[in-house]
């Protein structure tokens, strides 16, 4: 019937709200960012001005190193797939995790749809549910692994510049949870135990509304036969620190390019915080969020304030806006090889089915 919604797919209205709601956020971040600019025009002037004089040489290194670290993302997860398929593709693991980070970055609610575009993209692989489930959660887990490693080496550097007296409990702490992370992914049969209680909750949810109900036993068993070692644990987790490693040097060498000291003693940490900002569901990629908690950590540091402002707009640019259009064109790139590959499947299938009934 006219103007009755298709099943399964979204109301009118809920596409009009959520657009709505969209463009209320940017205004409402963008009047913020004015409110915030406001009163401080010298800063940004200066800060401007070490922007056009910057030197080449180490913005051309940065955006090496953002290349690097994209590469690093790539191949780390091409080391977590390694585990369940044979022979994985690397260029189009890199293309897929390049386009994860972008989607993660740059739509509200990031996350959720990344994880569910891997998840597919995995599924086309070859990988079977269950594996492409704990390979999605993997990715997630254990880059944030590496990201804490990172902050605990991030916290002795600036031990003395922070006086250290309120990190002394948090470091042990940080650094048992990281390692258990990781001993749950070394270890599959513990992470099946462990698993039970919230999956067994879901399944008794879930099972209301499915007329298949999910088999909670038969899913656990297929995460505990995942035949991974601390060995491809630990050299995943290394490939996730090259990552963060590099992203933070474009950090780094942004301060070069603007001729300012690199205010070293705290920058692991401002950067943490920085990344930690990029997560929070507030706007898209953190966008002005993270501009804003990176300089603010940088000055806290002993960096000082239009350098850091500077540096902080330089590496946003390289490491952000930069990457932006090749996820963007990965993902279309990889959906759209995808989507052929099913295409071909299905005909192949039909073809075999005909052929048969002959």
């Amino acid at each position: 019937m006219p103007g009755e919604a298709r099943s399964g797919s979204t109301p009118r209205w809920g596409l009009t709200l959520r657009k709505g709601a969209g463009v209320v956020a940017v205004a409402a971040v963008a009047a913020l960012g004015i409110w915030a600019l406001k009163g401080h025009d010298s800063e940004i002037s200066a800060s401007i001005a070490l922007i056009e004089h910057a030197q080449a040489w180490p913005l051309v290194l940065a955006v090496l190193a953002e290349a690097g670290s994209v590469a690093a993302f790539g191949i780390f997860t091409w080391r977590l797939l390694g585990v369940g398929l044979s022979y994985p593709p690397l260029l189009k693991t890199l293309a897929v995790a390049t386009a994860n980070t972008t989607i993660n970055n740059t739509v509200p609610g990031g996350t959720a749809f990344a994880s569910v575009y891997t998840y597919r993209e995995f599924r086309g692989m070859g990988a079977d549910p269950i594996f492409s489930s704990w390979v999605v959660l993997a990715v997630n887990l254990l880059a944030a692994v590496a990201l804490g490693l990172l902050a605990v080496v991030g916290v002795a550097l600036s031990f003395r510049a922070s006086q250290g007296l309120d990190l002394l409990l948090a470091v042990p702490i940080v650094s048992v949870v990281l390692m258990g992370m990781a001993a749950l992914f070394s270890s599959p049969r513990l992470f099946s135990k462990v698993l039970r209680p919230p999956l067994g909750l879901f399944a008794h949810l879930a099972n209301r509304f499915r007329r298949q109900p999910f088999q909670v036993d038969e899913a656990l068993a297929k995460v505990g036969s995942i035949a991974t070692t601390k060995t491809q644990v630990l050299v995943a987790i290394g490939w996730a620190v090259a990552n963060w490693v590099m992203d933070a040097s474009v950090l780094a060498l942004a301060y070069v390019a603007i001729g300012s000291k690199v205010p070293w003693g705290g920058i692991l940490l401002a950067y943490g915080a920085g990344q930690l900002a990029a997560n929070l569901p507030i706007t898209p990629g953190g966008l002005g969020v993270v501009e804003g908690s990176l300089s603010i950590a940088l000055v806290a540091y002993g960096g000082a304030q239009e350098p850091a402002v500077a540096a902080v707009l330089l590496y946003r640019l390289i490491s952000f806006w930069l990457v932006v259009p090749f996820g963007w064109l990965s993902y279309f790139a990889t959906n759209l090889v995808r989507r052929r590959a099913g295409r071909a499947r299905v005909a192949s299938a039909d073809t075999v089915e005909g052929g048969g009934s002959l």
